[in-house]
């Protein structure tokens, strides 16, 4: 008979469901995500990953620095 153990893992991973956008990981069933609404794609948003704030800034962001009076960011 087989005992269960409630601090046992379980024996599966969840489902491969897509990739991140920013590092290409794994993106798996139950992990938090943020949809790319351009794209259709998804980046990684959970604790320990910068992947969401990483992808926005550089596809949202072309120049960072002090602007003059051209309007010219260096």
């Amino acid at each position: 008979m087989d005992r269960l153990d409630r601090f046992a893992l379980p024996d599966h991973e969840p489902p491969y469901v897509a990739e991140c956008e920013w590092c290409r990981g794994e993106i798996r069933a139950g992990d938090e995500v943020k949809r790319i609404d351009d794209g259709g794609g998804y980046v990684h948003n959970g604790f320990g990953y910068d992947c969401a704030e990483k992808y926005a800034e550089e596809r949202v962001y072309d120049a960072s620095g002090v602007i003059d009076e051209h309007r010219n960011v260096n």
